[in-house]
């Protein structure tokens, strides 16, 4: 049996790539970031969405389902806004947090998909995390940060 050349560079690459872990500065200007929260699917009646926030004030969001309004539509919000998202991130310390909170104590739960991206000078960090709601050992205050991210649905002029 051969393998080749490149599925066994690409293997490699693959275990590197999962190994390290790159950190996300949090002392920088607003603009070299980027927030998503993405809430997924349970069996119940939970919203599915995705929501961008972006260092400059614009916000994509994209409803799927169980949400007043479905599809595509921007807004932006104002750079305090903004500042107290990052503040709050960087206050969790968001880069010593799991990759993973995906133990299922409970069953039939949504997941969050939380995203911070750095950008800058053409290179990009960032951090993600999989947080199952079923599960408790996730920090309370991460949890916070995306009802504060919520709450912005109510309060953004979409279009």
């Amino acid at each position: 049996m051969r393998i080749s050349f490149a599925f066994l560079a690409l293997m490699l690459t693959l275990l590197i790539m999962s190994c390290s872990s790159v950190s996300v500065p949090m002392k920088d200007a607003p603009e070299t970031y980027s927030i998503t929260l993405e809430r997924t699917a349970c069996r119940g009646n939970c919203p599915v969405y995705s929501m961008t926030v972006f260092g400059d004030g614009t916000i994509e969001y994209e409803g799927y389902l169980n949400v007043p309004v479905k599809g595509k539509r921007i807004g932006t919000i104002p750079k305090d806004s903004i500042l107290s998202l990052l503040n709050a991130i960087e206050k969790v310390n968001v880069n010593e947090l799991q990759a993973t909170y995906i133990k299922q104590g409970v069953t039939d739960m949504p997941s969050v998909l939380f995203k911070v991206i750095h950008t800058k000078n053409g290179i990009i960090r960032g951090k993600s995390i999989t947080d199952y709601q079923g599960d408790d050992t996730a920090p309370e205050a991460l949890r916070m940060l995306y009802n504060q991210m919520d709450a912005w649905y109510y309060l953004i002029q979409w279009q």
